[in-house]
């Protein structure tokens, strides 16, 4: 029997993958979606040195090598702002790395400075890539005035990746709309796969006593639950705040202010395995989020059965909210606690709204699911996009 050659898959990194271990976000087969490649090259655009054994999970039984390929703000800088011409010496090391991998697919996390390189690899070398997106960049990341710089200096790589990109997956809905504008033409909507294995379903709707509210989020201006925090000084509740950020002393400064320091519990990092069996003990999910589109921990709360509650975007309405799945209110004190006293004060109300989560869930965000979603796609690509749309 003639042995089939190992596949290889590249994947282009921008995050600190220590970081996300030391915070537990670690996902099964996250980048080697259903154990399709014999070898996975995550190339690091960063100098983080991860453990590989912490990372191996993440691939499967795939061989994992790990590469660093440094490009954070001091090439920003060095280059002018990702000036092509002064890239080219940076894009040659990421080439060299390519020949050496002889990868069957390229997929990259965003847009930016990984999506160049992807490009740069399809044109020279002629290998197809696929390009996630995560945010909504015309829009997100843009709060202060140097990422509104940033963000100008970048606008040619995102356009030149989208273009480039043989297929595009939005991780949700409001991605679509910003791939198409900047020439993406293959956009498939896929929601992020979370640890939905280690996610129990809520076995009733009975209160805790006192009832139990979770908040996970990373602890920054857009995701900010200082309103939750004030809506719940006056209530019996055990209020969980778990994540950590730049906000997470003056949180911690603001309940103590508030009085109810002694209610609320911050938990800066849990592993994730733990905080999907925690899930089900909770009685309510409580999320404040002004980016555009769905949070992980949204999703692994509705694969909870959890009642979720979440404030409506600042701007207009976030579309992967729609079909009665959560509570929207406003990001106020009152609006928060006018919201989680009523689902407290009704049984049948709250149970009805995680039964809505969970199967609303069920339908859209299945990890499996979106894991074959990933797959065919892959397949697809390296197919020729034979069975493309």
């Amino acid at each position: 029997m003639t042995r089939q050659p190992a596949r290889r898959l590249m994947v282009i990194v921008p995050d600190r993958l220590s970081t996300l271990v030391a915070k537990g976000e670690v996902t099964h087969r996250y980048y080697n979606p259903g154990e399709l490649f014999d070898e996975v090259h995550l190339v690091l655009v960063n100098d983080d040195r991860p453990d590989p054994a912490a990372v191996q999970p993440t691939v499967g039984r795939a061989r994992l090598t790990l590469h660093n390929l440094p490009g954070g703000h001091g090439l920003f800088f060095r280059t002018l702002g990702w000036q092509p011409w002064l890239l080219k010496s940076w894009l040659a090391r990421g080439l060299a790395l390519a020949r050496e991998i002889r990868p069957d697919l390229v997929r990259t996390h965003n847009n930016f400075l990984e999506g160049w390189l992807a490009a740069a690899i399809k044109r020279e070398l002629g290998v197809p890539f696929v390009s996630s997106l995560h945010g909504v960049w015309d829009r997100d990341d843009l709060e202060t005035w140097p990422r509104r710089v940033r963000s100008a200096f970048r606008r040619k790589l995102e356009r030149a990746t989208l273009a480039a990109a043989d297929a595009v997956i939005a991780v949700y809905k409001p991605i679509v709309r910003y791939a198409k504008e900047n020439g993406a033409r293959d956009v498939r909507l896929i929601y992020n796969i979370v640890a939905g294995w280690n996610i129990e379903r809520k076995e009733g709707y009975s209160l805790a006593r006192p009832p139990r509210l979770i908040t996970v989020n990373r602890q920054r201006k857009e995701k900010d639950p200082s309103n939750v925090i004030r809506a719940i000084r006056d209530l019996d509740c055990e209020y969980l705040v778990v994540g950590d950020g730049p906000y997470h002393e003056q949180l911690q400064a603001l309940a103590q202010a508030e009085g109810c320091a002694g209610k609320v519990k911050f938990i800066r990092a849990i592993p994730n395995e733990e905080l999907c069996r925690l899930l089900k003990t909770c009685d309510l999910m409580v999320s404040h989020c002004d980016y555009w589109g769905i949070s992980k921990t949204l999703i692994e709360g509705a694969l909870a059965g959890l009642p979720i509650v979440v404030n409506e975007h600042p701007v207009e309405p976030i579309p992967d909210y729609e079909g009665g799945w959560l509570l929207t209110c406003d990001n106020s004190p009152e609006s928060y606690g006018a919201a989680i006293r009523g689902l407290l004060a009704d049984d049948g109300a709250r149970a009805r709204l995680g039964e809505a989560a969970w199967r609303h869930a069920h339908e859209h965000f299945e990890p499996g699911a979106m894991e074959r979603k990933v797959v065919a796609l892959y397949e697809d690509v390296m197919a020729g996009g034979k069975g493309r749309p």
